[in-house]
């Protein structure tokens, strides 16, 4: 934005030209394909829900989101090709098969690479395995179960259904990991070292046992109200919703994504990425560190950074963590308040996938020149300056947009997407 005066300098200003979103697929607790996702968005529908019956008794509010079963109901991909795969895989190449197809790229060439991330692999899968040696025995125990659940399935089944030899990544950033890989693919498309990428996250951490420790942890909800347990930046948050899914951007060096003729959604501008280095579940609460990873990304984007003035939010409904962000924002965006939006209400937080999500929902937004609206909060924290998007979508031309990811561990994770 003209005039904004940025306290921080990153050693690195060259922005990034040549990186190009030519498609998007989704998995997530309000629908398994971009279109749906964004009108439900609109509608202001959540996946928000009780765990089913048949989960065990837990303290708390038994909230979460997750994504409903039919998934995988007009997916091209067969059944042989998910035989031997958990979930998160699952949701992983179901959404990659919709981002390829948008992308009029199936099947890929070139020199592409897969970059997934995700926290703790097929972790629901691995409990429920230690509980049925515990019950019956080890004979219950699938000789399998170690290349069903490690963090590398869902790049690695990519790359052998799509028959790709390009790099093979897992990014697990905690609740930065989707960012991550976005920005860890975009500098290799930049510098020339591939030629497109498959990138995003996949998260499937509802499990009851995660579930419980986060609430001793103190970092749910415990609202039994599911249209008020998720409130991004409401005075009266308490605690997060857990949720799952992913999130898969097909990403292409610029000048080929023209010579083939393809639609350009929205282009990678800016990326920063740097620690807190302070604690391994809160945030530092000066938000020094999440501002110098947003100036990063609106450095490196060049003009487009210059220009953005509405921000996706990582927002989750924490206490310390969105007072942290709100801080960072209103610290970046000095000279008028930004545009703020959550998505956080709808879907959960689906940790790892959770930023990926973002990207896709103001990519679709920039199209579409609308913000879908923070739905669940009510009454806006009177200690943030900016402009929160309630209650309705909003219609708004804007030509870039900023979206956080910020983790347990410290993890700070920014980008800058423009048209």
């Amino acid at each position: 934005m003209p005039g904004r005066r940025l306290p921080y300098r990153s050693r690195n200003q060259t922005a990034v030209e040549r990186v190009a979103v030519t498609g998007m697929g989704i998995v997530s607790p309000i629908g398994a394909a971009t279109e749906v996702f964004w009108q439900h968005l609109l509608d202001g529908e959540r996946g928000i829900a009780p765990m089913k019956a048949s989960e065990p008794q837990v303290s708390g509010n038994g909230l979460w989101a997750a994504v409903q079963d039919d998934f995988l109901d007009g997916s091209p991909i067969p059944q042989a090709a998910l035989r031997n795969t958990d979930r998160f895989t699952q949701f992983a190449m179901v959404a990659t098969a919709q981002a390829l197809g948008q992308a009029q790229l199936d099947p890929p060439d070139g020199r592409t690479a897969v970059i997934v991330g995700n926290t703790m692999g097929g972790f629901p899968l691995v409990a429920q395995a230690q509980t049925d040696l515990l019950e019956s025995g080890g004979r219950t125990v699938t000789p399998k179960l170690m290349a069903l659940v490690i963090p590398n399935m869902p790049s690695a089944l990519i790359a052998m259904y799509w028959k790709l030899h390009g790099p093979q990544l897992a990014i697990s950033t905690a609740c930065a990991s989707s960012l991550d890989a976005i920005g860890l693919a975009s500098g290799m498309i930049e510098r020339g070292e591939i030629d497109a990428a498959i990138v995003g996250g996949s998260e499937t951490l509802l499990s009851p046992l995660v579930y419980e420790s986060l609430v001793r942890a103190g970092a749910l909800s415990r609202n039994t109200d599911a249209t008020r347990a998720s409130r991004p930046f409401d005075v009266d948050r308490d605690g997060f919703v857990m949720g799952d899914g992913a999130a898969i951007l097909v990403l292409e060096r610029i000048e080929r994504a023209w010579e083939r003729g393809a639609r350009v959604l929205a282009r990678i501008r800016g990326y920063g990425s740097l620690a807190d280095a302070y604690h391994i579940t809160s945030p530092d609460p000066s938000a020094r560190y999440e501002v110098r990873a947003m100036q990063d990304a609106i450095e490196r984007a060049g003009e487009a950074g210059a220009q953005c003035a509405v921000v996706y939010a990582h927002a989750t409904g924490t206490i310390v963590g969105d007072a942290a962000e709100a801080k960072a924002i209103d610290a970046v965006y000095t000279d008028r308040p930004a545009i703020v939006t959550s998505i956080k209400g709808h879907v959960g937080h689906s940790m790892a996938s959770a930023g990926a999500m973002c990207a896709i929902a103001g990519i679709t937004g920039m199209l579409e020149e609308c913000i879908p609206p923070t739905i669940g909060t009510q009454r806006l924290d009177p200690a943030t300056r900016f402009d929160l998007v309630m209650e309705r979508p909003r219609s708004h031309r804007y030509a870039a947009f900023q979206v956080n990811a910020f983790g347990f561990g410290g993890q700070n994770a920014s980008l800058i997407i423009s048209r």
